[in-house]
């Protein structure tokens, strides 16, 4: 059986037979499930993260619009920020910023524009591949006018409500691509690496004393613009004189011992607390900056440990967001000796020009000449590099446009707690972290492929914030004569006039997770556009990202959810955890440490990989080392089987399917089990649990597969009704519960039941009822299954195989009469031609061992039908065809199977069947059992 030919024809059926657009006509104008789907870049090949992400928006779309709700599912386009912008620098054989001005910025935005949508192609196969049903041919596009009008709006709203402000801050800084980042996009993708550097204990000399304090950093390239040491008021330090080198060193006292291994190799002169050397003057480190007010002092901060380092902190202002803020309370004005470039600026007359990151052995050296070099270690550390480029990251002072996120946080904190998160321990813990730690956000990037920020400011200082394209024209005085673009190219040529006076926009271009947390809204083109639409589709039921986001999207999301609307963006959020390789890697092309995943969706089929990754610890928010064998084993466990099922099913002809009529035991259970499992199902997934609702899929087709079908083949065998009018009855509906998760497997199901008739899809969701679910029957079954279990440990234990029936078992139980109904299963399932049950505390089985002529004639026999049915398969030959078959044995085998000869001819469909002790013909078909020779000749 090839799954991935049948699921390929039923991707082929749903796009000729248009059955996604039907669904939706089919619930237009119902009460609406609202979903927001997260905007990915098409920069390149959809990958496991993806995939899992678009399977999980899919089933909640599904299963909702199986349930009667219009589900509006349209595709976005992240099409702007540094991905793009790498792209086209490396297209273009661009390195720089200067190169980009020097082409133009329209030339190199048009190059950008073309290469936003270069992949879409192969995500739309693949999007399709995978079962997920969007509109991705009208998706919305951030680079559209329209949608970034819409942000135009968000921001002129959140600068008129008093959030928006221009301030100097610390940020992480990329020097290649000369932009700030925000420490969430680094997080998000874990764009920190393990790095090996020299790091620096620096002597600085103490001013009135004949002493160094000793400052350790990771980073020397910051030690030019030193400017103050930091102590922690609370910590205690000691003055130390050094044995060798007869100098006195200030440290902490508790890391006194990193840097001696033998207490004889110093003495501790003084011992102080931190508070008593606040204000201690030093020498500079360099002259550069000697005559800067108020610098060159100890300082106290409470950020000061002694975990690392010495205890005492190395303070560049310019360079750190601790540095700056302790900087600032002192009065110490900040330096800014290193350029966008990330190079050191004239002022740093011995390292002019150089790049700050290849300055630090150069920087060390110069230090040791001087004697100002304590120790120097090599140490790995984690350092952030630039998620696009790869470039070590610095942090830098930069002038940038802020969100106040202080004044609406109690607000986004109230907002996040009523949203229902899965799983539900992020909401007190990541999300709550997030909020309660956020620093004001940075909407501002110094790059190009951009909304531009719609503000114009004059000579004064003055500036117009723009809402609106029709404000935008309003104050023109000079636009390009060319068809209006909101991007920077176009709109820096764009001069304002208001009162006589003369305004030219920002340089500036907004954030993108600043476009994307817009989305909600923007798509609808809202308020210019669709207002109602908008209106009604806001808050949404549903969203679903991996957990990154919690910091990203989500969160951006509720920020501007919060200030424009006062109310939560979306009410439920599924969210996922990162897949990596199995070697716990990042999954990389380069070191092809992952399966392609169109390769293996063509090997096991796409609800293998649907069903794996949704029931993975990956969807309660933690790492999966992605397994090809881990698919393998959902193919071969639960779908091969389900397959096989309903093959077997339709080997016996297929009944119009109705609810049966019955009083077998067996089928009474089944027809429970599935409404058990359609009720289990249904409420997992009401409560976004995939997990659960994945385990109820594969327990219920074991269920059906080696228990009911199994135990009911000789029903089937006898061609009674009620056994196939129950199995069809269960297929049909076990395929309307689970066509949300695995949309392939029950459209075949319910179209090969239903002969090719329409689409599983396209029906009502099943509803369940606790009164069809006997739980007698089912507490019944489960504790004979236990018995079962436990008995067949036990023959396995005695090694008497299950082929050979045994006389006699003794069970133990604490309810025999309440088991009493189910004792032909125990006959069938054990091979035993009695039961005697018993009262106990707890299951015991006990077997009669004994054998006699009559049970191993029939266990001889069972064993040689088996072989030659094995026989006939191997032929080709189907049920009903008939054979003529000669067994030749030695006189006592020929007598114990001549016992059993009816059993045989029914069991393998002779017509004639003979037995003699004559010497075999050589062509007979070897069938030896417990080394006993037995030959067959059949046609």
């Amino acid at each position: 059986m090839d799954v991935n030919e049948i699921e390929k024809n039923i991707e082929d059926f749903w796009k000729k037979d248009k059955t996604f657009e039907k669904s939706m006509k089919k619930n237009k104008g119902k009460d609406p499930y609202v979903f927001y789907d997260g905007p990915p870049f098409a920069t390149g090949m959809p990958h496991y993260g993806h995939i899992l992400g678009s399977v999980t928006k899919d089933i909640f779309g599904r299963y909702h619009t199986m349930q009667g709700k219009f589900v509006r599912r349209v595709w976005g386009w992240d099409c702007h920020g540094l991905p793009i912008e790498n792209i086209a620098e490396k297209g273009l054989g661009i390195n720089s910023k200067d190169e980009i001005e020097k082409m133009g910025i329209a030339k190199f935005n048009q190059y950008c524009r073309s290469k936003v949508m270069g992949y879409v192609d192969a995500w739309k196969e693949t999007i399709s591949r995978v079962g997920r049903w969007v509109d991705m041919d009208n998706s919305y596009k951030t680079m559209d006018n329209e949608y970034i009008e819409s942000v135009w709006w968000a921001f002129k709203q959140l600068y008129e409500k008093g959030y928006i402000y221009k301030g100097e801050k610390i940020l992480m800084y990329c020097p290649r691509c000369a932009t700030p980042l925000a420490k969430a996009e680094i997080a998000m993708d874990n764009s920190y690496k393990t790095v090996k550097d020299e790091t620096v204990v620096v002597k600085f000399k103490l001013k009135k004393e004949d002493a160094y304090a000793l400052a350790w950093t990771t980073t020397p390239w910051t030690l030019p613009s030193n400017l103050a040491l930091t102590v922690n008021p609370k910590l205690k330090y000691v003055y130390i004189k050094d044995k060798k080198y007869g100098e006195t060193y200030l440290l902490g006292k508790d890391t006194v011992e990193r840097y001696y291994k033998d207490k004889e190799e110093y003495e501790i002169v003084k011992e102080v607390l931190g508070s008593k050397l606040e204000g201690l003057e030093y020498e500079p480190l360099f002259d550069y900056f000697k005559n800067e007010e108020n610098a060159f002092k100890i300082l106290l901060a409470d950020f000061v440990n002694a975990e690392d380092g010495t205890g005492i902190v190395h303070t560049a202002p310019a360079f750190g967001e601790d540095d700056y803020a302790v900087c600032q309370k002192y009065g110490i004005k900040l330096i800014q000796p290193v350029d966008e470039k990330g190079k050191f600026t004239k002022e740093v007359k011995d390292f002019a020009g150089e790049f700050i990151h290849d300055t630090n052995r150069k920087i060390i050296d110069f230090l040791k000449l001087q004697k100002k070099v304590a120790v120097i270690r090599k140490m790995d550390h984690e350092y952030p590099f630039c998620y696009r480029c790869d470039t070590k990251l610095m942090y830098r002072a930069i002038p940038a446009w802020f969100v106040d996120i202080q004044k609406i946080k109690p607000k986004l904190l109230k907002i996040s707690q009523k949203i229902n998160w899965y799983p539900e321990f992020l909401r007190a813990g990541r999300v709550k972290y997030t909020i309660e730690t956020a620093p004001d956000w940075n909407i501002s990037r110094n790059r190009y492929w951009a909304a531009a920020l719609p503000i114009w400011m004059n000579e004064d200082g003055e500036i117009i914030v723009i809402g609106s394209v029709e404000e935008l024209k309003k104050y023109a005085k000079k636009m390009p004569k060319r068809e209006i673009d909101l991007h920077k190219d176009y709109l820096d040529e764009v001069v304002l006039e208001k009162d006589g006076k003369q305004y030219r926009r920002v340089p500036e271009v907004f954030d993108c997770w600043f476009e994307s947390g817009a989305m909600t809204f923007a798509q609808f083109h809202y308020p210019f556009e669709n207002k109602e639409e908008f209106e009604k589709s806001f808050p949404s039921q549903f969203v679903a990202e991996y957990i990154a986001q919690t910091r990203t999207w989500f969160y951006y999301m509720m920020v501007l959810s919060a200030i424009l609307f006062d109310d939560m963006p979306f009410e439920n959020v599924v969210t996922t955890g990162t897949i990596l390789a199995e070697d716990g890697e990042k999954m990389s092309k380069s070191k092809n440490n992952f399966t392609d995943p169109l390769l293996l969706i063509d090997k096991y089929g796409v609800d293998a990989l649907r069903l794996y990754l949704i029931g993975s610890p990956v969807m309660n928010a933690e790492d999966l080392r992605f397994s090809d064998k881990g698919v393998d084993e959902v193919y071969k466990k639960v779908m091969l089987i389900l397959y096989n099922t309903l093959n077997f099913y339709e080997s016996y002809g297929i009944n119009k399917i109705s609810v049966p009529k019955t009083d077998n035991l067996m089928d009474l259970w089944i027809l429970s089990r599935t409404e058990e499992f359609g009720k289990n199902f249904t409420n997992n997934l009401d409560k976004y649990d995939t997990v659960r609702a994945s385990f109820e899929i594969k327990r219920f087709v074991d269920d059906l597969s080696t228990w009911y079908v199994r135990l009911s083949r000789d029903r089937f065998n006898k061609e009674e009704k009620e056994a196939k009018q129950t199995l069809g009855y269960v297929l049909d509906r076990f395929s309307k519960v689970v066509a949300p998760v695995i949309p392939f497997a029950s459209e075949h199901i319910y179209q090969t039941l239903n002969d090719k008739k329409g689409s599983v899809h396209l029906e009502e969701y099943p509803e369940f009822s606790e009164k069809k679910i006997d739980k007698h029957l089912l507490e019944g079954m489960e504790e004979i299954r236990n018995v079962v279990s436990e008995a067949l440990k036990i023959r396995d234990r005695e090694r008497v195989s299950l082929k050979w029936p045994l006389s006699k078992v003794t069970i133990k139980v604490k309810d025999p009469l309440k088991l009493k109904q189910y004792e032909e299963i125990l006959l069938q399932e054990l091979n035993v031609k009695s039961v005697v049950m018993k009262k106990g505390e707890k299951i015991e089985v006990e077997f009669d061992l004994k054998m006699n002529k009559e049970l191993e004639s029939e266990g001889y026999s069972r064993e040689l039908a088996r072989k030659v049915q094995a026989e006939r398969k191997n032929r080709g030959m189907t049920k009903d065809q008939t054979i003529k078959m000669e067994i030749y044995a030695d006189e006592e085998m020929v007598e114990m199977l001549e016992m059993q000869k009816e059993f045989l001819k029914e069991r393998v469909n002779a017509s004639k069947l003979s037995m003699t002790s004559d010497k075999e013909p050589k062509d007979s078909l070897d069938c030896t059992i417990k080394n006993k020779r037995i030959s067959v000749v059949f046609s």
